[in-house]
């Protein structure tokens, strides 16, 4: 994703200390909670949500998920690929305010400076009290992160937090995902854990931060 409209660099000191913000809170990648899937997530907040802008929505498939939860919502996409016909096809063309704002597995592709562009965009749109849903490969089980040659930035969980938190977003919650067989579950939760605590790794794939326009 080409970098287009000029955007001031990250404060890192400022970053660095959301993180550590972001760090006491949850002190451990284990301290996540998990969830099955990003979309249930959205769906729990449906009643207060009639509009949704996806950044790097590909191809649409989230519309077909959420609008089987809630009929007539409206929804807008933003890709720079035009294979699909999204509503934007660049971040300064976005127009209109929405309930939520969905980044799924985006923010890894593109570098920091951009990834602080497209959150800064998600917070100019976003109602009060809006919502942002992001998620991204969980760097406590590298294979996720690590299969994808397009992969840029890699997130760990407390960077995730920190960078929506200098956005201007109040950090609402961060979870680990994690959807399996109920066996692959039950042997990975309580019999390999221990395992994967020693070696610093985590059996969930992806993880997501959802923050809050303050009103």
């Amino acid at each position: 994703m080409k970098d287009e409209t000029p955007t001031q660099p990250l404060d890192w000191s400022k970053l660095y200390q959301c993180r550590r913000a972001t760090q006491k809170r949850y002190p451990g990648i284990w301290t996540l909670p998990i969830r099955k899937r990003h979309h249930q997530l959205v769906t729990e907040h449906l009643t207060d949500i009639d509009s949704i802008l996806e950044l790097g929505a590909g191809s649409r498939n989230f519309y077909d998920l959420i609008s089987k939860r809630k009929a007539g919502i409206s929804y807008k996409s933003f890709d720079i690929d035009r294979t699909h016909a999204h509503d934007f096809h660049r971040l300064e063309d976005i127009s209109g305010s929405y309930d939520a704002v969905c980044m799924f597995e985006v923010i890894e592709h593109v570098s920091p400076k951009l990834a602080s562009q497209m959150l800064t965009t998600a917070y100019r749109h976003l109602k009060p009290n809006g919502l942002l849903f992001v998620t991204t490969p969980n760097t406590f089980h590298p294979p996720e992160y690590l299969r994808d040659a397009t992969h840029i930035t890699p997130w760990c969980y407390d960077e995730l937090g920190a960078v929506v938190q200098l956005t201007g977003f109040e950090l609402h919650a961060i979870y680990r995902l994690y959807q399996d067989s109920l066996l692959k579950k039950l042997a990975r939760r309580f019999v390999f854990q221990p395992l994967f605590r020693i070696l610093g790794l985590d059996f969930a794939k992806q993880i997501i931060a959802i923050g809050r326009k303050p009103a």
